[in-house]
């Protein structure tokens, strides 16, 4: 029997992308002759993964990156960003040039935010699926601006990246009422770690996990966040940050008061104990939260779609949103979390309950023999 052929595109901006298309590309690493586009994070992660899987090879490509306003996409200074300063071109070809040679015509491309993969798809004129969250703007009844952001540029890219695909995949912790007249959008639930689906909970009383993306410039110093915590007498914190290691106070920290970089593998073992989550409102770890059931307070960064996850979540009482990690808010978040906690589990109207990448790989499998 011929064995199916997958060009597969990842984003590789920050570690969302990244680890959300890992369940489906692990279910391709096994029936599928796979070359997999990617940039970045992703590119990092996905060579390491698969290095000794021949069905799977890792090719680097160039995404320019379109900087993003609440009027759309800003060209001009996207044009001077230092992102789109190496040669995209060259790199780019010489990844086409690749998947021509060692893969030649593919049954199936998918794309998650990744535009070099849908060109191959245009050139030889086969199926291209997309899976990203972002695509539910294209569907969905949204409030036309949060927090001074508009998702008139994520609009903007989904046309320029991908103007014509044979299905648009979009996942989402919360449902999305769709407008009639629409472009046609698959919704699913998110898709989750193993670990997250393997995790058996066992809640400490009062230990926060405090994750701050590095991916976004954030408003608060690692100093400052570490003193906020510290003021709270009762309650454990787990602060991860990025790789710049913070000035500790001459006396040390409080006895409760933990800090990692990420990447740090205790990162599971403190969700799995922890009571409520400090975060910025990136959509992967939120909607591993609200699978796990733990309530969060939001610190939403640019872009919308953070300010859309933070309304979700503080609209309906999942947790609260704040711009940055407060001293009354945090002692406010950490009384609540027993209701908040409570709304989480009771709720079935907004969230988007299941486990994404089930469903996802039943659908390619049901209209593409995958």
């Amino acid at each position: 029997m011929k064995k199916l052929k997958v060009l597969y595109g990842i984003c590789g901006l920050g570690n969302g992308h990244t680890y959300r298309q890992l369940p489906v590309v692990e279910h391709f690493a096994h029936i599928a002759e796979v070359i997999i586009f990617a940039h970045d994070n992703s590119y990092i992660v996905y060579l390491e993964k698969f290095k000794d899987n021949p069905s799977v090879k890792v090719v680097e490509v160039a995404i320019p990156f379109y900087v993003g306003d609440k009027n759309g996409i800003n060209f001009s200074a996207s044009a001077e960003s230092p992102v789109n300063k190496k040669n995209i071109f060259q790199i780019n070809c010489a990844a086409l040039d690749r998947a021509h040679k060692e893969l030649g015509k593919p049954d199936l491309v998918i794309s998650d935010y990744e535009s070099v993969s849908a060109q191959y798809a245009y050139a030889h004129d086969v199926p291209l699926v997309t899976i990203d969250q972002q695509s539910k703007y294209l569907c969905g009844e949204f409030p036309e601006e949060v927090g001074g952001f508009t998702f008139k540029d994520e609009i903007e890219r989904l046309h320029m990246f991908f103007p014509k695909v044979h299905t648009r995949i979009a996942c989402s912790f919360f449902k999305v009422p769709q407008l009639p007249k629409k472009d046609t959008v698959q919704l699913f639930p998110p898709t989750l770690k193993k670990s997250v689906l393997s995790m058996k909970r066992n809640p400490k009383n009062n230990s926060i996990v405090v994750y701050i993306s590095s991916a976004r410039e954030f408003g608060q110093t690692p100093e400052e966040i570490i003193a906020l915590c510290t003021e709270q007498k009762i309650g454990e914190f787990h602060i991860f940050l990025g790789q710049e290691t913070p000035k500790i106070p001459k006396e040390g920290l409080r006895k409760g008061i933990n800090v990692y970089t990420h990447g740090d593998p205790r990162f599971d073992e403190v969700i799995q104990e922890c009571t409520g989550i400090i975060s910025t409102a990136g959509h992967s770890l939120l909607s591993e939260a609200m699978y796990l059931g733990i309530p969060v307070y939001a610190i939403p960064v640019s872009p919308y779609e953070q300010h859309m996850n933070a309304y979700v979540i503080d609209s309906n009482g999942f947790g609260i949103s704040h711009p940055k990690i407060d001293k009354e808010k945090l002692s406010y978040f950490i009384e609540n979390i027993p209701k908040f906690a409570n709304n989480i589990s009771s709720d079935t109207e907004v969230l988007m309950r299941g486990i994404g990448q089930e469903e996802i790989i039943k659908f390619l499998e049901k209209n593409f023999g995958t």
